[in-house]
């Protein structure tokens, strides 16, 4: 049974409020907006608008952004989510390419280009269960599962092309002109043409499933080279598919001496949809292969051989368009904290807080993200991240958290941008 945001809000905070009522101890209401984008190669604005800025290396793009509002009750707690993951990763052709489209710049075709795109993208909305045990004063464990109800937004798979953006440019065209112009009677060898097919390299490569057509898909006819053309694919169910998931998290905090503090959070352990009847292509191409049988099936012609053309698409060319069950899997990251109090306490205004030495790694599937700074207490906190050269900015409070990290002032021109802000409430 799917349900909708407001259901699944309501019955988290109606079963927390009914663990409250029926224990004199306090309990908690809490709630977590964390969203996080980085992009190498352009601004986060523009790598999700219209790539017009400057162009610089890199291979990766994501954003994972999450809301969460639940209940706490001892060590137990529930939670309703609601989340986005993007994650790409491509080429630097790629990035190349697409920037030079955008923004209407010629593209060099004396060279070769390998373009691909590696997606996974999805949405998701269910319900947290999470329990965290206290081993003793100095340790302890967090454990949580979460089930989603619902889910849209599919992208998952790759794209790819590899070899020359015109393959067959007029000078070649002349070539092939050049040799069959020359056949005579006495003269029916086509074998010179496979000597120009060597300059010949472009190969495609596409395996996704998605929300909706990328590529055209419901309009395809499958070519021919003789004949009536074939006509447009049916029977394929191009909606939007729904699916169902899970995923898990596990934490682990531990004092390890009067000084020294060390956190890790495993995030999406096992993180998998299941989508019913999802939209799915496959397609390849190997051009070379194809001009090579393509010259063979001619030189059967000119040798006065019966042959049937359009096989050479048959053999030739992939394209399968369909309807299964598809199982994507959002990649696990993980966040490990260490923290060292020094032997000194700052004095602001009469507040004497510990300093503490910081240090970090944000593990992704695409890029990580060291960083090294300095606190004041748990309260305050300057990092600086060397992944994404940016900086953090953390407060936690009795009552909350925020957390900011920029690697620019100017939002519209940041590639790594992440704000979090975080309740909690104790009744």
């Amino acid at each position: 049974m799917n349900y909708t945001p407001q259901q699944l809000i309501f019955l988290t905070l109606s079963l927390g409020s009914a663990l409250a009522q029926a224990h004199d101890e306090k309990w908690q209401i809490y709630s977590d907006i964390d969203l996080f984008a980085f992009s190498e190669v352009v601004s986060v604005d523009q790598f999700a608008t219209d790539f017009k800025d400057d162009l610089v290396s890199g291979n990766t793009a994501f954003t994972q952004d999450k809301f969460e509002i639940g209940a706490r009750y001892k060590s137990f707690r529930i939670s309703y989510v609601a989340r986005f993951d993007y994650i790409t990763e491509f080429t630097e052709d790629t990035a190349f390419f697409h920037h030079s489209e955008k923004n209407l710049i010629p593209i060099p075709t004396n060279r070769e280009y390998h373009l691909l795109l590696e997606v996974d993208r999805a949405s998701a909305e269910g319900v947290k269960l999470g329990y965290t045990w206290d081993i003793n004063d100095r340790l302890s464990l967090d454990f949580a599962g979460t089930y989603y109800t619902s889910t849209s937004d599919l992208q998952s798979g790759f794209a790819e092309a590899n070899g020359d953006i015109e393959p067959l440019d007029d000078a070649l065209i002349a070539d092939f002109n050049a040799v069959t112009e020359g056949l005579t009677v006495d003269n029916r060898d086509l074998s010179p043409l496979l000597a120009l097919t060597s300059d010949i390299r472009l190969n495609v490569n596409i395996d996704y499933a998605y929300d909706e057509p990328k590529f055209s898909e419901q309009f395809y006819q499958k070519p021919v080279i003789l004949g009536e053309p074939n006509p447009l694919i049916s029977g394929i169910d191009f909606s939007e598919p729904e699916g169902t998931g899970y995923s898990f998290d596990f934490s682990i905090t531990w004092q390890a001496s009067d000084n020294l503090k060390i956190s890790a959070d495993f995030i999406d352990l096992g993180y998998e949809i299941t989508w019913e009847n999802a939209p799915q292509s496959i397609a390849r191409l190997v051009l070379n292969d194809a001009i090579v049988d393509a010259i063979g099936v001619a030189q059967e012609f000119v040798n006065g051989e019966v042959i049937s053309p359009n096989d050479i698409v048959d053999r030739q060319l992939v394209v399968d368009i369909f309807n299964a069950d598809y199982e994507q899997t959002i990649p696990w990251r993980a966040d490990v904290n260490a923290s060292w109090q020094l032997d000194r306490q700052a004095n602001l205004f009469g507040w004497q807080p510990n300093i503490l030495l910081l240090g970090g790694y944000y593990h992704t599937s695409v890029k990580d993200f060291p960083r090294i700074g300095v606190g004041l207490n748990d309260t305050l906190q300057v990092l600086y991240d060397f992944g994404g050269k940016a900086i953090h900015l953390n407060y936690q409070g009795k009552y909350g958290f925020a957390k900011l990290i920029a690697d620019k002032f100017d939002t519209k021109k940041a590639h790594t941008l992440g704000i979090a802000i975080g309740t909690n409430i104790r009744f």
